[in-house]
This record gives structure tokens, sequence and C-alpha cells, in this order.
């Protein structure tokens, strides 16, 4: 039994011994003890209270533990939120050992164009954010580029005490997104001293799988993380808290989070002679979290976090030798923030935040050199996977090294004053200052090198002498005459170690005056932003006004109209740059039998035809209509939120050998949301019960599927019709296959029994039919050209029912334990989806446990 198993039994003895606690490490919600006395005299202000939107969604530390998913990271909580859909291979059965944070689309908008937030410090990744993990081995296993993430770090919600989402209607204080807004937040302790530890778990055999017929029949001889038939995972938490003085306190966590993926090295279940038949992969997330705050005087605040969050991935090729790699990304952060009053503006108060954060998407790999051998008695290693000349390769070698890596500093600074009365309205102005340096460096520490296309041979002589040992081989290849001796590789392509680095300024100003007069709000809000990656600047109004219908508050009707600005990201600059370290393939033959030797290495050109179009900033110009009322305990809301992308960025072939990153991509989205929610908790028996409600209709057609989509003039990709569903349309405006599906409905049913020290938490959503479309093989005439036939390959509604419980044993001394039960997919349904032109299918049943104390 391994040492690693040993521990791990200890861990789950001593929490099961100390009993559980259903509080997660940072949910510091106790009241402050009897012996720490408050004192703090503050200036007197008049108050008017924020507008409260309904393009706003709160998630307190109830909810947070409500929504936590079985890995635990933001994205998962958002479920709940009307405006949000998930990628297709979110909750795909073949993939759960992963660990990597799920994309979202809000409001329709492309994965990419979110703006992450945690304390005010953005988590966003630009290296290049489409090239992510969450596309599986086709992302990973890439020669040139490491896979990315549009969120930059994987955090942990046991960090969090609150998380917002702002869909529509966003300030101006928000730039650089066209999709939306989610801040996560930490939040000071309560008390003199407390912590917690846990051990969370789940795997395969606690998950019920649900596989195509092709899946199935592959299972249990996988070589692909894309089809992962065996994974155990594990979470390791602990946090400390405490005010050290009236004045100063710190909050202080770790987690860190494992997963083991076992695979067979090579297909077909057969075995190496010479190489390992069973390779594990892994992934790993760390969160290392301080944060500290400091009261200085009245009205005078500080706070400053160090955060480390490195994420890893080990990796390998599949029927390959020497083919093992290892991918890092996260990376680290700092994060310091002042507050304090500015009394000769008139009573304002000023919010600085500074911040610096490192991130990676690097790889290193086993081998630099990737030779394709043909199976013989030399190259041995391989297995028979068909008949054809590449049915029973030997392939050996890596893709060598690959640092990337991206820096950020970034100054944000806000002023709001008082709200001051005049022209019979009163004004609550607000003004801010961003400025931000940007810095991507790519590193290619070893020149990489490929080797392909075995012919036969019967002698490695070099012409001028010598012998190829490397790339030679004196062994009769498996489908060879018996008279041939041996092979040779007859292809080279080089990709040169070398590095370039590319920077970026950021400058954006906003202003906003929140105006309030009688029973209307009207907030008048404008932002100016400026990069160096995009040639002119831009100017987004922001405008929504509010009607509080009665004067009570219990009424209200909301209008909006704005423009959101995103962001041009690394990779449109960088790929050029990237493709400019490779060499052009070069062929050696034989000449009277003997081998030649490959020519001095020819640069690439294929790197000069990619160029810049207009780099316009991409945009989204959003109206959004909405009513919320109070009634029977509950506030309802509805809201129409029309939304149309322009300028967006895609891979536009004009012609042959002339590309460009070009502005002609467009996505237009139509939301219906309807949603409630509990004002106060429903009580009955001795229970509290907090009831939230959430349906959307959701309808969204884009040119594209994101900025690696390419776009074809010389075959009509702009111009060319289709017909679908009974009419000619053009391409570019057929509807989206992913984050799109037609409605969802959510109900979470959050239940507190204290007498019995259990939480008990219920999450049912159901999901309309998912289509992807097909092309159907047909044409038909229209416009003097041709138009494709498409048709949707629709798979039916899912339903799934999550349930949570969290019980707290008694109290054993200073602290109590506590266990908490995930169930997701309780029915154990099978859920269809559309991913990659074949249907597979969400994960069945599964369960996880997590055990720990808290004090």
């Amino acid at each position: 039994m391994s040492s690693t198993f040993t521990l791990r039994q200890s861990v789950l003895a001593i929490s099961l011994a100390f009993g559980a606690s259903s509080t997660t490490p940072l949910s510091f919600a106790a009241e402050p003890a009897a012996d720490e006395p408050v004192h703090q005299v503050m200036r007197e202000i008049r108050l008017q209270a924020e507008q409260e939107s309904l393009g706003e969604q709160k998630l307190d530390r109830r909810q947070i533990e409500a929504m936590n998913g079985i890995d635990g990271n933001i994205t998962t909580l958002l479920r709940i939120n009307p405006s949000v859909q998930f990628a297709n291979k979110q909750q795909a059965s073949a993939t759960q050992g992963e660990l990597a944070p799920a994309d979202i689309s809000i409001n329709g908008a492309k994965f990419y164009d979110n703006l992450y937030q945690m304390d005010g410090m953005s988590l966003n990744n630009d290296i290049g954010p489409t090239n992510n993990p969450n596309k599986g081995v086709s992302s990973t296993n890439n020669a040139t580029t490491p896979p990315s993430a549009s969120q930059g770090f994987a955090i942990d919600t046991s960090l969090l005490c609150e998380v917002t989402v702002l869909d529509s209607n966003v300030g101006a204080e928000y730039g650089r997104f066209k999709g939306g807004v989610v801040n996560a937040n930490t939040c000071a302790p309560t008390r003199k001293l407390g912590g917690q530890v846990s051990v969370e778990s789940t795997r395969s055999s606690w998950m019920q799988y649900k596989l195509n017929d092709s899946q199935r029949a592959s299972a249990a001889n996988s070589t692909t993380a894309d089809l992962q038939p065996e994974f155990e995972k594990w979470t390791y938490r602990a946090a400390l808290q405490g005010k050290l003085s009236d004045n100063f306190s710190l909050i202080g966590s770790f987690v860190r989070k494992t997963s083991e993926i076992p695979l067979n090295g090579y297909g077909n279940g057969l075995q190496s002679s010479s190489d390992a038949n069973r390779k594990v992969q892994k992934r790993g997330n760390d969160n290392a979290f301080v944060r500290a705050f400091w009261t200085i005087s009245p009205g005078v605040k500080a706070d400053l976090s160090l955060m480390h969050a490195p994420s890893s991935g080990d990796h390998f090729i599949a029927n390959t030798k020497d083919s093992s790699f290892h991918l890092k990304s996260g990376g680290s952060g700092v994060n310091l923030g002042l507050v304090h009053p500015v009394d000769w503006l008139g009573g304002a108060t000023m919010d600085h935040r500074l911040s610096w954060k490192s991130m990676d998407s690097s790889r290193s790999a086993d081998s630099s050199i990737w030779k394709a051998w043909r199976y013989s008695s030399e190259k041995n290693w391989g297995v028979k996977t068909g008949t054809n000349a590449t049915g029973w390769a030997s392939n050996e070698g890596g893709f060598g090294n690959v640092d990337q890596e991206q820096e950020n500093i970034d100054y944000k600074g806000k002023l709001k004053w008082d709200p001051v009365t005049f022209l019979g309205a009163s004004h609550a102005f607000q003004a801010g200052l961003e400025l931000g340096q940007q810095r991507s460096s790519y590193v290619r520490h070893t020149q990489y090198e490929q080797y392909q296309g075995s012919i036969n041979i019967n002698s490695c002589a070099l012409v001028g002498g010598g012998v190829d040992t490397q790339y030679c081989s004196m062994a009769t290849p498996w489908n060879a005459a018996s008279t041939v001796r041996g092979q040779y590789l007859a292809q080279q392509i080089i990709y040169y170690a070398g590095s370039y680095e590319l920077s970026n300024k950021t400058r954006a100003v906003h202003l906003q005056d929140d105006i309030k007069a009688g029973d209307v709000r009207l907030r008048l809000g404008a932002r100016y932003d400026d990069d160096e990656l995009s040639p002119k600047a831009t100017f987004a109004p922001r405008l929504s006004a509010t009607w509080d219908v009665g004067g009570h508050g219990t009424t209200q009707l909301e209008f909006g109209a704005n423009r959101y600005y995103g962001r041009n990201f690394f990779e449109f600059y960088a790929r050029a740059k990237r493709m400019a370290l490779q060499a052009s393939p070069q062929t050696r033959r034989l000449s009277n039998g003997v081998l030649t030797t490959w020519g001095p290495p020819e640069m690439a050109t294929n790197w000069s035809w990619i160029k810049l179009g207009d780099m316009k900033s991409p945009y989204t110009d959003e109206k959004m209509l909405g009513v919320s009322q109070q009634w029977g305990g509950m506030k309802w809301s509805a809201k129409r939120v029309l939304r149309a992308g322009r300028d967006e960025l895609v891979y536009h072939v004009v012609s042959a050998a002339n590309f460009y990153w070009d502005n002609v991509g467009h996505t237009n989205s139509k939301l219906w949301t309807v949603s409630a929610e509990t004002v106060r908790p429903l009580q009955w028996a001795g229970t509290s019960t907090r009831v939230q409600f959430g349906v959307d209709k959701t309808h969204t057609n884009s040119s594209h599927a994101d900025y690696e989509t390419t776009v074809r003039n010389i075959d009509n990709g702009l111009d060319g019709y289709v017909y679908y569903k009974g009419k000619f349309m053009l391409l570019t405006d057929m509807p989206a296959t992913n984050y799109n599906r037609p409605w969802t409905a959510r109900l979470l049913l959050s239940t507190d029994v204290p007498a019995y020290r259990l939480k008990l938490d219920n999450f049912l959503r159901v999901r309309g039919p998912e289509s992807g479309l097909v092309s159907t093989g047909e044409s038909k005439l229209f416009d003097g050209g041709v138009a494709t036939v498409f048709e949707d390959a629709t798979v039916g509604k899912s339903i799934s029912w999550d349930m949570r419980v969290q019980y707290a044993l008694p109290k054993t001394g200073p602290g109590e334990g506590y266990v908490n039960l995930a169930v997701e997919n309780v029915t154990n349904r099978s859920n269809p989806l559309y991913a990659s032109a074949e249907i597979v299918y969400e994960k069945g049943r599964q369960f996880t446990l997590e055990l720990g104390y808290r004090f």
C-alpha cells in the first residue's frame, strides 16, 4: 500500500474522529465575540443606496455553498443564472477527471469575452484563450503552442464570501468585455481566531458513466484524455482567519486539488514489447492565498492580498515512446487596495487598487525530436492498429519546451462623491481612471524537429561518407518485402529555438452620474478606452433608467441602452511571429542507393501570409427592458435583452496566401429571462428555506464559433448562402451550435434545519433540446450559385437534479466536524449532448464526499 494512500486514510480517520461542520474554509459568518468592542468614529455622510439592477445577481456564502460543484470553481456557481450558458462538453461523462474551470457565455457572447475579477484584480488571460484544455487532446497536444484559458487562475470557491454577476446594464466602471462581469470577493474575518481543515474526494467508481456506442467500445482500452474510463480526485483544504486587533485582521487559505487519470499507452488494448503499457495522466490545482485588512483611521482602509495559484497537467502522446510532457498554467498575483475620504473635493471617497499578476501557459517535454517509424525488430515498441502503411507505427519523441507568460501591472482609481442636490434631483457622481501595462512573451528553449515519411532502404550510408544512425534503421519494416533491409525518414521540419515579446499599454477613463428625481433614477455614464493593440480609442455610452412605480420599491421598471467594447488578444499579433520560427519542410532522397543529407534549412514564408486587418475593437450594442415585482414573499423579475455584436475578429482568408485577422464577424442574441427569489427565508417547523428560480429563452446566431474560425472568401464563406429550415440565408447567419440551449429552467431550494445541524440543497435544471447543424449532402440553386442544405441534428432535453447534504456533528472541544455529501444527477438520467458532430452524454449519478473540522 502506497504512503500516499496511507496518508489519505489517516486524514479521513482524523476527520471522522473529530466530527463535522458544514461551513467551508472562509465562511466567516460568526458574530463578533462579546469581548471585541468596536469603536469607530466616522464623518457624517449622506447615503444614496446603490441602484439594484435587474442585470445584477449576487450569490452570498450560503448560495455559494448550495451551488458549489464537484470541482469547486467559480463558473460552476453560475448555473443558477438564467443569462449564463455552458459549453456543450462541460458535463460530458467521458472527461470527468479534468479540473479546468468550465467556459461560459453570458447573453450569447463568446466565452473569452467575459471579465473575471477577484477582489478587484482581473483574472483574465489574454495569451490565446481559444486554445484551451476544455477542447481536449486537439488543444493539449499542440506542437507549437501550449494550451491557454480565458480564466488565468483556477480559483477554488472556498476562498469566497460573495460572487456578483453583471450580465446587462453594466455601469461605466467596467470595460474590456462584451459578455458580462464576474466579480468574486473574499471578506474580512469577524472573530479573533477561526479555521478549518477538510478532505474531499470523488472517483470514477462513484460515478455512473453514460457513453455512446463508440465510446463504450473504446473505453476499456482508451489511450486519450478525451475518453477517461478511470479517474480519482482529491481536494485538500486548510484555512485560518483572525482579528489580531480591532484594526487589523488576516485570512489565509491553502487548497490543493489533484486528479489521476490512468490510460493505456497504446491502442486497441495491445501491449508494447518495450514501453510502458499503462500510463497515468495527472492534473493539479493549488490555491495559496493570504489577505490582510487594516483600518488605518476612521474612513481609511487598506487591504493587501498575495496569491499563488499554479495549475499543472501531465500528459503523453498515444502510441508514442518517450512522449511525456508537463503543462503549466496559472500563476501568482499581488493586490493592494486603499480607500480614503477626500473632503476637499466636497465629501468624496477615493478607492485605489494596484495589482500585479503573472500567468503561465507553458510546456516542458521529455524530448524535442519527433520520429515516425514503421514497426520493425529494432523499432519494436509500437502496436498494430491497422493494415495500411501507418497501421503499425513506432513513433517516438515529443514537442519540446515552450514557455508562454503574461504579466500585468494595473492601477484603478475610483472617486465617488456623496450625493448632492441641484436642479431638483439628487446626483451621485463617480469618476475613474485606469492605467495598465501588459507584457506577453514566448520562448522556445530548444530546437524542435519532426522526422517522418518512412521509406524502404538497404543501406544507411550517407553521400560523402559516414552512416546515418539517427534517422535510418537497418531492420526490415513490418510491411516491407523480406529483401528490404531497413527504413529511413525522408521528411524534416525544424522549429527553431527562439523568442518574441509583445507589450500593450491600456488607458481608460469613466464618468457616471446616478440621478434620483422622485421615483425615477437615471444612470448616465460613459467610458473611454485606449490601448496599443487597437489603433483607435473607443467611447462607450452607458445609459439606464429605473422607475419605482408607486414609490414603495415593490414594482420597478428598468430600461437600458449600452455599448460594451471588448479587447484584442496577443494571439492576433503573435501567430506570424511564432510561424516565423519554422523552417520549410525538406525531403531527402536516395542517390544511387546512398542517402543524401537535408540541405541547409530554409525559413518558411507562410508567416508573411498573415496580416492584420483594421484591428478595430469589437463591440456589442445592448438594449434591455425589464420589470420586477415583490409579491407573495418573492421578488419576481422579467427582462428582455437584445445584443448585436459587431466588428468581431475572425481568421479571414481573402485569397491564397492572403490571410487577415479581420473585423468581419458578428453575433446577434435575443434573450427572455424570468427569475424569482424569496425576499426572506420561508419558515416552517423549525426549518428555513430559500427559493431561487430562473428560466431563459435564448436565440443566438453568429458568423463564427470563436476568433479561430476561418472565414473564406475563396469559397464564398462571407457571401455564400445555405438552405436551412425552409429558407435561404447567409452561412454567417446560421444559429450558434454551442452555448445556445433554446431554453433552460432552474430551481434551487436551500433548507437549513438548525435543530439537526443539517443543511440540504436541491438544484433542479431542465434544459431544452439541443441542436447541431449537419449538411445533408444536398444543394439547391440560388442567386446564380449553389446553396448547401443544412438540417438540425437535435437531441432531447436534459433534466438533472443535484443534491448537497451538509451535516454538522455535535461540537467536540473548541470546534466541530462536518460531513458534506454531494450527489449530482440523482436520478441517473441519460442526458444527451451534441458535441463535435456526434451525440455524447452527460455524466450519470456521481457522489462526492467531504470530511473536515472547524473551530
